[in-house]
């Protein structure tokens, strides 16, 4: 016995939205966190390092000897607090950030923090900016959205064969 067209819509529609509910899982933010690889390994590579150690005033105020690649190793893949499920690339700033470990990638850690990449980014008055945030920016975004896609559609294809 067929169902009437009304009750097919329905269960199509309640699997729509059990769809939508999964979407919002820790599979996509693995997906997501994959898909910014590419983001950080450009970024690490365009990042600039200093050719000697230099000290820079700690949380603390305390002064702190930083080695030169500081700035590539703070480069990380994390979760921000006021952004909600948005994956981001970038600088630990502080041992305070309010910075997150996203799922399928290695665990943040505070340990090199670099506050200073906004000097070395926009530059200051004694230094000239290396925008390398925005080379990388341009040099990742095709491969970041090829991971995307390919990703996304990997899990949606076997969350509908479960579905249908």
């Amino acid at each position: 016995m067929e169902l009437p067209i009304d009750k097919e819509l329905e269960i199509i529609f309640r699997k729509f939205d059990m769809l939508r509910k999964t979407a919002d899982s820790k599979h996509f933010e693995k997906i997501k966190s994959s898909a910014a690889i590419p983001a950080r390994e450009a970024m690490k590579n365009a990042a600039p390092i200093s050719k000697k150690p230099h000290t820079i005033k700690d949380d603390g105020g305390k002064m702190k000897l930083v080695k030169p690649g500081n700035l590539k190793k703070s480069i990380q893949i994390f979760k921000g607090a006021k952004q909600g499920k948005t994956i981001l690339v970038g600088p630990v700033t502080s041992k305070k950030s309010k910075v997150f470990s996203a799922e399928g990638v290695k665990k943040v850690t505070r340990r090199h923090r670099a506050f200073y990449y906004k000097f070395v980014n926009f530059g200051t008055v004694y230094q000239s900016p290396e925008r390398f945030i925005e080379k990388a920016r341009e040099a990742s975004r095709a491969a970041v959205k090829t991971k995307l896609k390919a990703g996304a559609k990997r899990y949606l294809s076997k969350e509908i064969a479960k579905l249908f």
